[in-house]
């Protein structure tokens, strides 16, 4: 008779990008004026859902396409912005329940060019890239019902993801402009960066409160005047709703901006100062369980031939969640002298992690936009790329494998002769793996017609063990007791701390 035990492991389904192209042939509506010069062409991609059905991950968000340009008389900068939808599917290896997903997506290249004064010609493409695990469950022999049998058990201790939850929510607020401000006539570009402060896990829910940063450039009627720019803080309470979660899970959380819509209205006086806003967040939680199973790692007959059938399985366990910050700083250079800055971003930064050597190594690039005026006072647009890394000391073995993810929390500037110093704080988070390979015994008989020749003239045997030798390897090839050894000899581990003779019941 054996006794089994389940093993709840993490398979990999799918680990891989999909190109999304972005297709988009734009007449330019009445209001906007011609075009003379395009600065920059942006395409900004966002998830709104992702959720897996069958054997197919489905991703579903927008894109934004934001076009600056300077118009007929070369001075005054115009954008145009429009948004679709994308969905995508994706196959997986098989059928999954409650996978862990991970997914983002990497812009790959754009390009824009204009047909005449009012069309514009916009063809790129951006990357679906996602990671979904799928629970993969393993029977192992965990006991024999047999006294005859010696056993050699193995304990094992591993965390694995219990459930993998996303739910958006909302940010609406009417922001005013201050006084001395000019009033707004059109939005220009917005961001919004997400922080997320306080996490209370409850049961069957978690409790998080934030606030979103949003920048707004904007211009005024008064063509003459450069943009301007302002920045608000909307505060943020909400319930996450998770069905596998207590008080004392360990989870993971990210909250990400999934779209942003800004709109100019006028107040009760009748001036546009007012800013209707509406921010589209996603919050996405990951719980983890602690698993702890005790299975057969070897076993042997003292009576008769046993067989046994064994297999390899990898285990993935969470070992560590990491946060931090660091903050990089670097020089660039512009095109032409910049006189003023009018605009600074980031558009894209990314962040891969590893460990070597003892250390947590991140590294990674961001991009920076410039939007600027020179000493001719004419608007130009640049930017530049530039690597960031990070290094924290790690104490583990094993393979490790990470999950990082990495934002920008701040971009500060001072204005050189030949360019801008920057200052850049990045947040970064990972989620760190340990995989290992166990052996299993998946199944074990044993056969009666072939009994174990046993050595009954003596009730001792000799053996002389050297340094370091495993006990187990010891009583096997007697047929004798792992158990048996060590009380005869008064051993307190499994394998001999010197050389020397050993007494072996038989």
């Amino acid at each position: 008779m054996l006794n089994r035990e389940v093993l709840t492991a993490s398979e990999a389904v799918y680990n891989g990008c999909q190109e999304q192209p972005v297709d988009v042939d734009v007449s330019l509506p009445d209001y906007c004026p011609d075009i003379q010069k395009i600065l920059k062409c942006q395409v900004c991609p966002a998830i709104s859902s992702c959720s897996a059905s069958g054997d197919h991950l489905e991703v579903e968000g927008t894109y934004t396409v934001r076009v600056f340009y300077l118009d007929s008389g070369g001075m005054v900068v115009r954008s145009y912005e429009m948004e679709d939808s994308f969905l995508s599917t994706i196959s997986l290896k098989r059928t999954v329940e409650n996978p862990r997903i991970y997914a983002y997506l990497k812009m790959e290249y754009v390009n824009c060019r204009a047909t005449s004064p009012r069309r514009l010609d916009i063809h790129g493409a951006f990357s679906i890239c996602a990671r979904v695990y799928g629970a993969c469950n393993v029977e192992a022999v965990s006991s024999v019902n047999e006294e005859s049998v010696e056993e050699l058990p193995q304990n094992l201790q591993y965390t694995t993801g219990s459930g993998c939850f996303r739910q958006p929510f909302t940010l609406e607020d009417n922001l005013e402009l201050p006084q001395g401000k000019l009033p707004a006539d059109r939005i220009l570009r917005t961001q919004a960066v997400c922080f997320c402060k306080e996490k209370t896990p409850m049961t069957d829910g978690l409790q998080i409160s934030g606030e979103v940063r949003l920048k707004i450039l904007y211009a005024s009627a008064e063509e003459s005047m450069p943009p301007e720019t302002m920045e608000y803080t909307m505060p943020f309470d909400q319930e996450i709703a998770c069905d596998s979660m207590t008080e004392d899970s360990v989870y993971s959380l990210e909250v990400s901006v999934s779209s942003v819509t800004v709109q100019v209205h006028t107040d009760y006086s009748g001036e546009l100062t007012t800013f209707e806003t509406h921010i589209r967040l996603t919050a996405a939680v990951t719980c983890y369980e602690e698993q702890q199973k005790s299975i057969l790692q070897d076993a042997y007959s003292r009576t008769c031939e046993m067989t046994l059938t064994k297999k390899q399985q990898e285990i993935e366990s969470l070992k560590q969640l990491f946060s931090d910050t660091c903050t990089h700083k670097f020089s660039i250079e512009g095109e032409s002298p910049i006189t003023k800055v009018t605009d600074l971003w980031n558009e894209t930064c990314t962040v891969s992690g590893s460990v070597e050597n003892g250390e947590l190594k991140f590294s990674g690039k961001m991009n920076v936009c410039v939007l600027a005026v020179n000493a001719e006072n004419t608007p130009f647009y640049f930017e530049r790329t530039t690597d960031f890394s990070l290094s924290k000391p790690f104490e583990g073995t094993g393979t490790i494998h990470c999950n990082a993810q990495v934002f920008l929390t701040d971009l500060s500037y001072r204005l050189t002769d030949t360019g801008l110093d920057l200052r850049a704080e990045l947040s970064i988070t990972a989620e760190l793996y340990e995989q290992k390979t166990i052996n299993l015994i998946t199944d074990a008989a044993l056969d009666e017609s072939k009994p174990k020749t046993l050595d009954h003239t003596a009730a001792l045997s000799l053996y002389f063990a050297s340094e370091e030798e495993n006990l187990w390897s010891i009583a096997r090839a007697y047929c004798s007791s792992l158990s048996a050894i060590r009380k005869e000899n008064d051993l307190p581990e499994d394998a001999t701390s010197a050389s020397g003779m050993l007494l072996i019941p038989m």
